[in-house]
């Protein structure tokens, strides 16, 4: 029943009759209100207006433009148009006799793109393909589609190769993409040798190859792969590009050159041009090797080892050879952290068990530590990691408590001041930097004067100085090694209980613990910095055992197998594509052993290396991935810093 009222229809539910009363139908036994409740699914509103939107144009009704491309007319609603691309608004809003027009003739489009591009401001939805993606960014660009151009964007992003780069390169810039400009930019420098052999490579213009000569980035030996690369480019049209050379040559690095290339070059390009600006003396990327790098694997319990004898000892992957480097001293559980090129050690334990405040910055040319201004607070079990020009010394302990405060060192300046102080005091956490966010996973806290496990992961964005805390379903662990990898944080071993009494100092250990071989991932959050820092999710592979696999929340972009055995305390580092663990402990257990482990292996695969010495196994040693200039590199460098005072 309704009743009419004011040219409005108000309606009314009839009084409510059973099977007996109103001649309907009788209630059966299987009928409840579960069943005819409605579900919470809903079709949104803009459903119905996309797929209205999309019966209109394929029916040719209400049709108010038309869009010349070619001579192919294309009808379209004009509303639409505005609301999706701020050029299309513009013409269609201006004063100008244009906006008027019924028909507008578009140049510089084929018919074939302009109809996937209409295709997507109906639909949403569009075919891409590596022979049209290129072509529809450029369209999407110029009519100011952004969400079409950035989903070619993205499409183009995924399919770079070394190939193509050069040419998403010159793309992007022109475009002003940053994402994908990045992305080329990366793949560009990391390969440059191969990529300035193609022939993409002679058609770039001088700007953009003055671009790239000056980074810092690119993946060259020697800095006459760099001249050599500007000398083919401009020999390809020779009375155009000639008079280019002086200004491209500035982008050289001339100290970096040995002897017998410096002499090539003098005689190639004569006196005027060989002895121009001298440059800096900065190597480039390629000019360096990765190592891994660890502080003090001597046992100190051994009482005939003194103080020099604890050296920093480095090793090789790609060699599987171990180096020595200068003695910094008998630490355990320090900070230890590379921020660029350079290698810092903060804190720890010292050998007759004071907690130390000191701060060391390795100098990989002269070989030697250089002391830096000391922590405000002693502390080990902390974290260190740098961020853009800053170094954060996250919690830790000392024999006072456990801390919940931070300092940050700027690079720059070197000076400590207070940094984010952390929402609860924490220890032994496994930690990494990634995107301009520092993660903290898992680690010791205190309740009544026992440590327990901290079952969540503590974010601090240092773009908006605030911290998120999320809590992990699954649990985490203590004493495990963390590292950033794509799209994420992990956690690497541990043990997911502590067991130990916190007191004046003294760590008494109430019952023996059993490390796990798990590995906690944590994907990266992908929010404007929000209360969780995006859509986190958590994944642990691996049981204690070291088989299974599984997820908590949602997928994660990348399986981890669990480790071969159960290790806490190891040194965790990444080197390349790969993740190593080295050394560790499972209770009274000590390991010398080294794993490692690539994206798309399915177990971790044990080096036939082993920790250097006759140590029988060393755990709770500052790790890190450090990059060193390459032996040719290294000379010059020397060379070129024998004449300055010892402080410079």
């Amino acid at each position: 029943m309704s009743a009419f009222r004011g040219g409005g229809a108000t309606w009314r539910p009839q009084p409510w009759q059973d099977g007996d009363g109103g001649g309907g139908e009788p209630l059966s036994d299987s009928d409840s209100e579960e069943e005819d409740f409605p579900d919470d699914s809903t079709t949104p509103l803009g459903n119905y207006i996309t797929h209205g939107l999309k019966q209109l144009l394929d029916a040719q009704q209400l049709c108010d433009v038309t869009l010349l491309v070619e001579g192919k007319k294309f009808m379209c609603h004009r509303v639409l148009l505005a609301a999706v691309s701020p050029y299309f608004r513009a013409m269609f809003t201006s004063p100008l006799v244009e906006s008027r027009l019924t028909e507008i003739r578009l140049e510089e489009v084929t018919p074939s793109v302009m109809e996937t591009v209409i295709q997507f401001v109906y639909t949403g939805e569009a075919g891409l393909s590596l022979d049209t993606a290129e072509d529809l960014f450029v369209a999407a660009n110029r009519l100011q589609v952004m969400p079409l151009q950035d989903l070619c964007s993205r499409f183009l992003f995924e399919h770079l190769s070394v190939e193509n780069c050069l040419g998403m390169y010159s793309l992007a810039r022109s475009h002003h993409d940053q994402l994908l400009l990045r992305a080329s930019l990366r793949l560009v420098a990391q390969h440059f040798p191969r990529v300035a052999r193609q022939n993409d490579f002679l058609l770039l213009d001088p700007g953009t190859l003055g671009s790239l000569l000056a980074s810092d980035r690119l993946g060259v030996d020697s800095e006459a792969e760099v001249y050599d690369a500007a000398r083919r480019w401009a020999e390809h049209q020779p009375r155009q590009r000639y008079a280019h050379m002086p200004a491209l040559l500035r982008h050289l690095r001339p100290g970096l050159l040995a002897p017998e290339e410096s002499l090539r070059l003098a005689q190639e390009l004569g006196p005027g041009l060989a002895d121009g600006p001298a440059g800096p003396l900065r190597p480039r990327e390629g000019m360096f090797e990765k190592k891994i790098v660890c502080v003090d694997l001597k046992p100190r319990e051994d009482e005939s080892l003194r103080e020099s004898d604890f050296t920093v000892d480095c090793f090789d992957p790609r060699t599987g050879k171990w180096e020595k480097l200068a003695a910094l001293g008998s630490l355990l559980c320090p900070g230890c952290t590379a921020v660029g090129g350079r290698l810092f050690v903060a804190g720890g334990i010292l050998r007759g068990g004071q907690v130390s405040a000191s701060v060391h910055e390795y100098d990989t040319v002269r070989d030697r530590w250089l002391p830096r201004p000391s922590l405000a607070v002693p502390r080990a079990m902390l974290g260190l990691l740098g961020c853009g020009d800053t170094l954060y010394a996250l919690g830790g302990c000392n024999r006072a408590a456990l801390l919940d405060s931070c300092e940050a060192l700027d690079l720059c300046t070197l000076r400590w001041g207070p940094g984010p102080r952390l929402p609860l005091p924490l220890r032994s956490f496994a930690c990494a930097a990634l995107r301009g966010r520092l993660y903290l996973l898992g680690g010791t806290t205190l309740e009544q004067n026992r440590a327990v496990v901290h079952s969540g992961v503590l974010i601090y964005h240092t773009l908006t100085r605030t911290w998120s805390r999320v809590g992990l379903d699954s649990g985490a662990t203590c004493l495990a090694g963390g590292v950033a990898v794509r799209g994420g944080v992990c956690a690497v071993g541990g043990y997911l209980r502590d067991a130990t009494k916190f007191l004046d100092g003294n760590y008494t250990q109430l019952e023996p613990l059993d490390a796990t071989g798990r590995v906690l991932f944590f994907r990266e959050g992908r929010g404007s910095g929000g209360e969780r820092g995006g859509a986190p999710a958590v994944g642990v592979a691996g049981t204690d055992r070291g088989g299974g696999g599984g997820s908590d929340r949602a997928p994660s972009p990348v399986v981890f197998p669990g480790l071969p055995r159960r290790i806490a305390g190891g040194g965790v580092a990444r080197w390349k594509r790969r993740i190593y663990v080295l050394g560790g402990e499972n209770g009274a257990r000590f390991y010398d052993s080294v794993y490692c482990w690539k994206p798309g292996w399915r177990s971790w695969v044990q080096r036939r290396e082993k920790l250097p010495g006759d140590t029988g196994g060393v755990s709770q040693f500052g790790c890190t991935t450090l990059k060193f200039p390459k032996k040719h590199i290294l000379s010059r460098l020397r060379l070129a810093q024998e004449g300055r005072s010892p402080d410079e």
